[in-house]
């Protein structure tokens, strides 16, 4: 299905297309978009993206530039490595659909050491450190990124690091040309990008505290703060707001939870508790390096889904497969924002929900299973050979996509969209989701072509907060519909996670509020087999809904099983199934998407 015909059916489905307003861009010289819905679009957009200017990607011989991810992110084709001499490669990537919008979110620490190890020119290029980098990669990537991660200079950019910033300046500036480069400011708002970058924090040598920050325009630092300026969260924060000036609006998105040995989510002080929710206020729940939901148990066991056999960095390279701790998900932060809430009557963990790739190939977007060719964050090299086996690491996965609710394609509706949290992650497909709640929400809605401008006036949609003093019922209309260019996917069920402060502690329930028979997977084949329903919608009432409750509610969309990228792999070349079957890798999956949640609080005075 063409692009055109994807966006035509999606406007009938959600809301009508809508002659262009007249539109404030408050930090934008644009003109206005042709197509602007009030009831607003689905936009598809992964905000994580390494190039060759990260030394991880580099060092595992990424060419790919800030540039050449854009071209990709809109449609173009990309070699990836091994490449041969002329620069091409048999290996050749390409999305089947192109993205609506995409960030390049390269590593600020080791910026200009990348960039000073590969030109000649340098003082420095001859150094024993570049040297190494140059001819042993592998080493490099491990020594390297464990001295940032401690926040400890490489001998060679100096002692304060003068040299190795100054180097910066040419990769983050070629960042921010590319996203200038291609940001479409025309009326036809074909694809919009937005600066960005990683600040790679970590504490305890190897437990992620990661986030990318984002930009909503042009006007950014001279320079990233990376994790040798600011080494906490907070830190982190107050030097943005000192060399953000003129309009530099940004927002920080944690992820990786999954990989930070229960520290990314630690309590905010008195000082940083009523700023976390304001500097951070989204989570990336899925990408390449697995899932944050929740941890594994029994009460769920849809929490079993792309998580990793190790609790951080460090445990997987020490083979330490012990399981991480409940507090580095997503669902814990949750839960102890609403205790948090209910004591002090702030909410510093209200976390919108995005997914995203963590590519560092340089290829936004990149999730198909069945045409998996590796994400590059695994630490592997393919500088020379693709090696025997597997494209990844296998416990690692293609990845996800953000998607934004915005009433059309530019940065100011963009971003708006991501601070307001009206936006849901997916683990790759392109899911259709909308989700709302309000007491008045009729119980016909899914059979009403008024359905989504009635629940706008009548509710608050996916990241809004409703005063649960104030309504007599929690009622939820979703709406979800499969990837329309993936024919064998189905929705199987659509499910309303909850939480809620029962006696000072929260409690938490999953309610299936629709489901269908799923069809079967032939896994010698990897075919579906049967039909199932293409799209599915539900209105559901709270039973347990009780008036002042301090509560959340997000929506979790699954699929029927599909096999998994590595059994594909298996299917396709026999050889790699003895490893597949060594390391117990499940086969299926079910693929899924995940809603921001709706908050009730309770407005009592404290």
């Amino acid at each position: 299905m063409g692009r055109n015909t994807f966006i035509i059916i999606t406007l009938l489905h959600f809301g009508g297309l809508q002659s262009s307003e007249l539109q404030t861009y408050t930090n934008e010289d644009r003109l206005p978009c042709k197509v602007y819905v009030k009831e607003k679009i689905p936009l598809f957009g992964d905000l994580h993206v390494h190039t060759a200017l990260s030394l991880d990607a580099n060092t595992q011989g990424t060419l790919n530039t800030p540039d050449d991810a854009y071209r990709y992110a809109k449609g173009e084709s990309l070699y990836l490595q091994p490449y041969d001499e002329d620069g091409t490669s048999s290996r050749i990537s390409k999305l089947r659909q192109p993205l609506d919008f995409a960030a390049v979110t390269d590593h600020a620490e080791l910026l200009g050491e990348v960039r000073i190890c590969l030109d000649p020119n340098s003082q420095k290029y001859t150094s024993l450190q570049c040297m190494a980098y140059r001819n042993l990669p592998k080493l490099a990537y491990f020594y390297m990124n464990a001295k940032a991660s401690l926040g400890s200079p490489l001998e060679m950019c100096g002692e304060s690091r003068e040299i190795c910033l100054d180097a910066a300046q040419k990769p983050w500036q070629e960042t921010i040309q590319a996203a200038e480069d291609h940001y479409d400011r025309s009326q036809d708002c074909t694809f919009t990008s937005f600066v960005g970058y990683e600040w790679t924090g970590a504490v305890y040598s190897g437990s992620n505290l990661h986030r990318n920050i984002i930009f909503e325009s042009s006007n950014v630092p001279h320079q990233p703060v990376s994790f040798y300026e600011a080494s906490d969260r907070a830190e982190l924060w107050k030097q943005l707001d000192q060399e953000c000036k003129d309009d530099c609006n940004y927002m920080v998105i944690p992820h990786n939870s999954n990989l930070s040995n229960g520290f990314m989510f630690d309590k905010p002080n008195q000082n940083e508790i009523y700023l976390q929710n304001v500097k951070e206020p989204l989570v990336e729940i899925f990408q390449h390096k697995g899932s944050s939901e929740c941890a594994i148990t029994s009460m769920d066991p849809l929490c079993n889904f792309e998580q990793l056999p190790y609790k951080d960095f460090r445990s997987k390279f020490q083979n330490d497969l012990s399981e991480p701790p409940k507090s580095s998900f997503v669902r814990e932060a949750l839960n102890t924002g609403l205790l948090i809430q209910s004591q002090q009557n702030i909410n510093p963990f209200k976390l919108g929900i995005i997914g995203s790739t963590d590519t560092h190939f340089g290829t936004p977007g990149s999730v198909d299973e069945d045409n998996f060719l590796g994400g590059g964050g695994a630490g592997k090299s393919y500088r020379t050979k693709i090696p025997q086996g597997l494209p990844d690491d296998v416990e690692f996965n293609p990845g996800g996509l953000a998607v934004v609710w915005a009433e059309e394609n530019s940065r100011t509706s963009i971003f708006n969209a991501l601070k307001r949290k009206e936006v849901y992650g997916t683990s790759g497909p392109r899911f259709l989701v909308r989700f709302f709640m309000g007491e008045n929400l009729g119980l016909d809605l899914c059979n009403s072509a008024n359905a989504i401008p009635y629940s706008y006036e009548n509710g608050v949609p996916m990241g809004g907060t409703l005063d649960s003093n104030n309504i007599s019922n929690a009622r939820i209309f979703v709406s979800a519909s499969a990837d329309q260019s993936l024919d064998a996917q189905f929705i199987e069920k659509l499910q309303v996670i909850k939480g809620v402060v029962r006696d000072g502690m929260v409690e938490t329930s999953i309610h299936d509020i629709k489901s269908h028979e799923s069809s079967d997977l032939d896994l010698n084949s990897c075919k579906v087999l049967g039909n199932g329903v293409r799209s599915m919608c539900a209105v559901w009432e709270d039973p347990n809904f009780n008036q002042g409750d301090e509560a959340y509610y997000y929506v979790r969309v699954i699929a029927n099983k599909s096999c998994r990228w590595s059994h594909d792999l298996c299917v396709k070349n026999p050889q790699y199934c003895e490893d597949e079957n060594d390391l117990n890798i499940p086969k299926f999956i079910r693929e899924r998407a995940w809603t921001s949640p709706i908050w009730l609080e309770n407005s009592k005075d404290i």
